[in-house]
């Protein structure tokens, strides 16, 4: 499978970015990153914060390629979309970012409570790490977007 084959099943779309579209995005995930650091606010929710960090990462990886995702299914692609975009992604990353997709669905759907603190942390340790990722290969293969 590849980008353009996600293309010819229209699961994403061709996609214009531009430099402050990517900022903006950065920048969310900065926000949520500093919320999920909060110890006042349920586990769940800081899962929840983290997750999103993650995927907003995840979009501008995407957004810096040329595509947007579709909305069906659109979390479980903008996380395998990480491998096609980012190449020095690890796999066992993409598979750890899906753990918590359906940890956050659970947590959101069903309760909160079972999140568990070193869930939480361990979601934001990753999205911290696949922020770093996503900021190198930016400055790396699309240095106009980020400045």
């Amino acid at each position: 499978m590849s980008l353009e084959q996600w293309l010819e099943n229209r699961w994403i779309h061709e996609h214009q970015t531009s430099a402050e579209e990517i900022r903006s995005l950065l920048s969310s995930a900065a926000e949520d990153l500093r919320g999920a650091e909060s110890a006042e606010v349920a586990a769940g929710w800081r899962l929840a914060m983290a997750y999103t960090a993650s995927l907003r990462y995840a979009r501008a990886a995407l957004a810096a390629a040329g595509y947007r995702s579709g909305r069906e299914r659109e979390h479980e692609r903008l996380i395998d979309s990480l491998g096609f975009t980012i190449d020095s992604i690890d796999p066992s990353t993409i598979r750890l970012l899906h753990t918590i997709r359906k940890k956050r669905h659970a947590a959101t759907y069903d309760s909160i409570e079972l999140v568990s603190d070193s869930e939480a942390e361990s979601a934001l340790k990753l999205a911290r790490e696949l922020g770093e990722i996503v900021q190198s290969w930016l400055e790396a293969k699309h240095p106009s977007l980020i400045k």
